[in-house]
Protein backbone atom coordinates (compact mmCIF):
# COMPACT_ATOMS: atom_id res chain seq x y z
CA UNK A 1 0.00 0.00 0.00
CA UNK A 2 1.22 3.44 -0.72
CA UNK A 3 0.88 6.48 1.49
CA UNK A 4 -2.10 7.84 -0.44
CA UNK A 5 -4.17 4.70 0.14
CA UNK A 6 -3.23 4.60 3.83
CA UNK A 7 -4.27 8.26 4.18
CA UNK A 8 -7.66 7.59 2.55
CA UNK A 9 -8.30 4.55 4.74
CA UNK A 10 -7.23 6.40 7.88
CA UNK A 11 -9.50 9.36 7.00
CA UNK A 12 -12.41 6.99 6.44
CA UNK A 13 -11.86 5.25 9.80
CA UNK A 14 -11.67 8.58 11.68
CA UNK A 15 -14.78 9.97 9.93
CA UNK A 16 -16.72 6.77 10.63
CA UNK A 17 -15.70 6.88 14.30
CA UNK A 18 -16.85 10.49 14.67
CA UNK A 19 -20.22 9.79 13.03
CA UNK A 20 -20.75 6.70 15.20
CA UNK A 21 -19.82 8.53 18.43
CA UNK A 22 -22.15 11.44 17.61
CA UNK A 23 -25.06 9.13 16.74
CA UNK A 24 -24.83 7.16 19.99
CA UNK A 25 -24.61 10.16 22.33
CA UNK A 26 -27.19 12.51 20.82
CA UNK A 27 -30.25 10.57 22.09
CA UNK A 28 -29.12 10.45 25.72
CA UNK A 29 -30.33 13.87 26.89
CA UNK A 30 -32.87 12.38 29.33
CA UNK A 31 -31.58 10.64 32.47
CA UNK A 32 -32.16 6.91 32.42
CA UNK A 33 -34.83 5.61 34.79
CA UNK A 34 -33.56 3.16 37.39
CA UNK A 35 -35.16 1.06 40.11
CA UNK A 36 -34.64 3.91 42.61
CA UNK A 37 -35.96 6.66 40.27
CA UNK A 38 -39.31 7.07 42.10
CA UNK A 39 -37.45 8.09 45.28
CA UNK A 40 -36.48 11.76 45.71
CA UNK A 41 -34.59 13.48 48.51
CA UNK A 42 -36.95 15.06 51.04
CA UNK A 43 -39.84 12.75 50.12
CA UNK A 44 -41.69 11.01 52.96
CA UNK A 45 -42.16 7.26 52.77
CA UNK A 46 -43.03 4.21 54.85
CA UNK A 47 -40.16 1.75 55.26
CA UNK A 48 -41.30 -1.74 56.23
CA UNK A 49 -39.00 -4.72 56.80
CA UNK A 50 -40.44 -8.01 55.54
CA UNK A 51 -38.35 -11.19 55.95
CA UNK A 52 -35.05 -9.32 55.79
CA UNK A 53 -36.04 -7.22 52.75
CA UNK A 54 -37.52 -3.73 52.67
CA UNK A 55 -40.76 -2.51 51.13
CA UNK A 56 -40.83 1.23 50.54
CA UNK A 57 -44.25 2.84 50.16
CA UNK A 58 -44.74 6.37 48.92
CA UNK A 59 -47.97 8.31 48.64
CA UNK A 60 -47.93 11.73 46.97
CA UNK A 61 -48.89 14.68 49.21
CA UNK A 62 -49.20 12.54 52.37
CA UNK A 63 -46.79 12.93 55.33
CA UNK A 64 -45.39 9.49 56.20
CA UNK A 65 -43.04 8.00 58.83
CA UNK A 66 -39.60 8.31 57.17
CA UNK A 67 -37.86 10.90 55.02
CA UNK A 68 -35.55 10.07 52.10
CA UNK A 69 -32.24 11.75 52.95
CA UNK A 70 -30.08 10.48 50.07
CA UNK A 71 -30.51 8.37 46.94
CA UNK A 72 -27.30 6.83 45.63
CA UNK A 73 -26.72 4.58 42.65
CA UNK A 74 -27.05 1.45 44.79
CA UNK A 75 -28.44 2.56 48.17
CA UNK A 76 -31.00 4.83 49.89
CA UNK A 77 -30.70 6.64 53.23
CA UNK A 78 -33.85 7.16 55.32
CA UNK A 79 -34.35 9.26 58.46
CA UNK A 80 -37.09 8.49 60.96
CA UNK A 81 -39.86 11.03 61.71
CA UNK A 82 -38.15 12.26 64.89
CA UNK A 83 -34.81 12.73 63.14
CA UNK A 84 -33.11 10.38 65.60
CA UNK A 85 -31.93 7.55 63.33
CA UNK A 86 -30.72 7.21 59.77
CA UNK A 87 -30.93 3.89 57.98
CA UNK A 88 -28.84 3.11 54.89
CA UNK A 89 -30.46 0.39 52.78
CA UNK A 90 -28.52 -1.23 49.92
CA UNK A 91 -30.47 -1.77 46.70
CA UNK A 92 -30.22 -5.56 46.95
CA UNK A 93 -32.17 -5.41 50.24
CA UNK A 94 -35.14 -3.60 48.70
CA UNK A 95 -38.01 -5.93 47.84
CA UNK A 96 -40.34 -3.35 46.30
CA UNK A 97 -41.10 0.34 45.87
CA UNK A 98 -44.86 0.78 46.14
CA UNK A 99 -46.54 3.93 44.82
CA UNK A 100 -49.92 4.55 46.46
CA UNK A 101 -52.69 6.98 45.58
CA UNK A 102 -55.19 8.76 47.77
CA UNK A 103 -58.67 8.38 46.27
CA UNK A 104 -60.15 11.63 44.99
CA UNK A 105 -63.18 12.86 46.85
CA UNK A 106 -66.23 13.33 44.68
Amino acid sequence: MNRGQIGVILSFVIAFGLVTATATTSGQDKPRKTFLSPLKEGQTVVVKEVAGRYEITLIKDVRLAHTVKEVGADYVVFEDALGVTETRVPIYSIKAIIKGKVPKEE
